[in-house]
């Protein structure tokens, strides 16, 4: 016996998912927004009682988190090759010139930059290897 049409298609009333979202889920959201002026107005009236934990709800809907941002720094980079530049990172976040996460980000992109070195002399290197297979065979 089954739950689909001639076409393939589910009959009315029928699921691929029974397991799914039942039809009840629309339903309770109505009866919840029904209900959403007064929680508030409760939330609401409990925070100016003082209800801390109704004053961290409201904040943590209405207020988003602060994100860490970095301010740009400048200090003197050795930039001829990738270990050198790690160095000059590393000295400057010993003398202080910039913190130690920026730091840290730093020397994770100058990693970054050493993997796409690296694929692109592996791509050279097979390239000249098939130039050279393909010299073979003439």
């Amino acid at each position: 016996m089954t739950d689909r049409d001639k076409s393939g298609k589910w009959k009315p009333g029928q699921s691929g998912n029974p397991g799914g979202r039942s039809g009840e889920t629309q339903a309770i959201r109505a009866k919840l927004a029904k209900g959403a002026t007064a929680v508030t107005t409760k939330v609401l009236e409990a925070a100016k009682g003082g209800d801390m934990q109704a004053c961290r709800l409201i904040l943590e809907r209405l207020v988003p988190p602060i994100k860490p941002t970095s301010e740009p720094v400048q200090f003197e980079l050795d930039d001829t090759d990738l270990p050198s530049a790690a160095r000059s990172i590393l000295r400057a976040v010993a003398a202080g010139q910039i913190a130690p996460d920026q730091g840290k980000s730093l020397i994770e992109g100058l990693g970054a930059v050493a993997r796409v070195i690296e694929v692109a002399e592996l791509q050279k290197a097979v390239e000249e290897l098939r130039e050279q297979m393909e010299g073979m065979q003439r």
